[in-house]
């Protein structure tokens, strides 16, 4: 009788031992704070994982977007939604790219992440991104270069109306054409020579724009 009940004791002191403990900070706080430690806690005691914050972005994008490796391959082992939308309609892969963070994107498309290249390539133009390493996995990817908006403007064109000096060379040098003419026959640059952006022309008619 003494011998079963002290193992009764000893099974229920080491369940006491090996329980996780409880997370000390909302998963919010955690995610700001990058603290792998609690988000591990918020893992094991069954938090919802996917579920957007108060800035509409799940935690996997957040870790994403602030760039925290070891957090995005934490939440990735632990079975996140991938793809799970922001309150934009964004994914973790697209806030990644967006940002010129090709390892994470990597390691989300293992995941199974899906990758609209030529839409994003778009996104990216109007949305004056200038990291080389966003067109570069883009179009590695198999982006269209000369893709059209809804306005029948390439990433090119958009990119020379904003006067967004380094995006046109990123996609210059990615094999963008120069001699693109936008959907009222305007030509790349006859565009930039009325907007008076030399620089965009003389980049423009160095890779043979006439």
């Amino acid at each position: 009788m003494k011998t079963t009940l002290l193992l009764m004791m000893m099974t229920l002191l080491a369940s006491a031992c090996s329980a996780p403990e409880k997370p000390t900070v909302t998963l919010y706080l955690a995610m700001q704070r990058g603290d792998v430690e609690q988000i591990e806690r918020h893992i094991r005691w069954g938090s919802d994982m996917n579920r957007l914050n108060r800035d509409g972005f799940t935690p996997l994008q957040v870790a994403v977007r602030d760039g925290r490796t070891a957090i995005v391959r934490l939440l990735l082992r632990s079975g996140v939604e991938v793809d799970k939308p922001d309150s934009s309609g964004h994914t973790a892969l697209w806030h990644a790219v967006m940002r010129g963070r090709n390892l994470i994107a990597d390691l989300l498309r293992g995941a199974g992440a899906r990758l609209d290249a030529t839409a994003w390539l778009l996104d990216a133009a109007h949305l004056g991104v200038r990291k080389r390493e966003t067109v570069d996995y883009l179009v590695r990817h198999g982006a269209d270069l000369e893709a059209r908006d809804e306005k029948g403007d390439t990433p090119l064109l958009i990119a020379i109306r904003q006067g967004n000096h380094k995006l046109a060379k990123h996609l210059v040098n990615a094999g963008a054409d120069v001699r693109v003419t936008d959907a009222q026959g305007r030509s790349a640059l006859q565009i930039a020579n009325s907007l008076g952006l030399g620089d965009i022309a003389r980049l423009l008619q160095r890779n043979g724009a006439t």
